[in-house]
């Protein structure tokens, strides 16, 4: 139990070393890949983010999703990349190949696309290399560039949000 806490406050140090060492590069680059964070437990909706990344004019190819599943016997996954609470370790690193790929992938959006206050998906959020990070209401404000004030539930404006500012920031290629 005492393990428990210190490995959390491990993980807690590493978040904050992680944004404080963040450097920001502004440019004018339209958004090509996309980094998406989400738990299964409130969220499955896959359909939902294509029809995003269609909008935002991004490949298919160049989306990555990275899913918080832990396992319960009843409990299936859409998501084709999932890692669980369990592989993360000390100091902000994970044991799961799938998310150490995500994370040292170079994206220009991340999608912090969940409400729970996970640990495992703060690190994961916090470590990922993205020249933009977005989330939503309770999301961990350290973290993200853009938090916009929504819910899960109401993920049309989520989108709509999402796409105005996009657009405003010249980020969004109308091709």
């Amino acid at each position: 139990m005492i393990l428990k806490g210190f490995k959390e406050k491990s993980n807690k140090k590493y978040i904050n070393k992680c944004v404080n060492n963040r450097v920001v590069a502004t440019n004018n680059d339209t958004i090509k890949r996309v980094g998406v964070l989400v738990d299964n437990k409130e969220f499955s909706d896959l359909e939902w983010i294509n029809s995003l990344i269609n909008e935002l004019n991004v490949n298919q190819n160049n989306i990555k999703i990275l899913s918080l599943f832990n396992n319960k016997k009843e409990e299936t996954s859409v998501y084709n990349n999932t890692f669980s609470e369990k592989e993360l370790g000390w100091k902000g690193h994970f044991k799961s190949q799938v998310v150490k790929d995500f994370v040292s992938t170079q994206f220009d959006l991340l999608i912090n696309f969940y409400e729970t206050n996970t640990l495992a998906l703060q690190v994961a959020s916090a470590t990922t290399n993205a020249q933009l990070k977005v989330g939503i209401n309770n999301a961990n404000q350290k973290i993200n560039d853009l938090i916009i004030e929504t819910t899960i539930k109401d993920k049309a404006i989520f989108k709509s949000e999402l796409i105005k500012y996009l657009n405003i920031l010249n980020k969004i290629s109308n091709e």
